[in-house]
């Protein structure tokens, strides 16, 4: 499992399954399924579960609205025109050209570079330029936590509510 979204009470939770070593690629998967819940797709069964790759180009209409969502709310445009000054580039040099050109876009530039990426259909460069584009390679899930233990009111909380969401994080709560 890539993804779960889940809909109880009219709320909505986004379970990720997987994880990376940078943050773009969850970003967009996160950004995708906000996409599956705001447009609707949750359906009566009250749980979408998103089994297979991340990378765009689903023929499914679901998926495809979804990534399209997920784009606008990364990029500000559900088909962001990415354009390069040269045909054949290395991952240092797309990382270089993200970190130039990000920033004034308004766009996080891995975000960009998996645009590149798609755009181009080469993924091997987009992914190979992340590690250009971020100081250090490690597991997307351990920030998050860490960000989401230091904003919870651990005292507001039960004793099992504790021990669940510290076995969940990785810590102790």
């Amino acid at each position: 499992m890539r993804a779960m979204v889940v809909e109880v009470e009219g709320r909505h939770a986004i379970l990720l399954g997987r994880d990376a070593f940078y943050p773009a690629p969850i970003a967009f998967t996160l950004a995708h399924e906000i996409g599956h819940a705001a447009l609707g797709h949750i359906g009566n069964n009250k749980t979408l579960v998103d089994i297979g790759d991340s990378s765009f180009g689903s023929e499914d209409q679901e998926e495809q609205e979804a990534d399209r969502y997920g784009l606008e709310l990364l990029t500000g445009s559900a088909e962001p025109v990415i354009t390069t000054n040269i045909d054949n580039f290395s991952a240092r040099g797309l990382a270089e050209a993200c970190l130039e050109a990000g920033p004034s876009r308004g766009i996080e530039p891995g975000t960009l570079a998996l645009c590149t990426g798609y755009v181009r259909d080469d993924w091997v460069v987009a992914n190979a330029a992340l590690r250009h584009v971020y100081s250090e390679r490690k597991p997307v899930w351990q920030e998050i936590n860490a960000m989401a233990a230091g904003e919870l009111n651990w005292g507001n909380l039960s004793d099992e509510s504790i021990e669940y969401l510290g076995s969940v994080m990785g810590n102790d709560g």
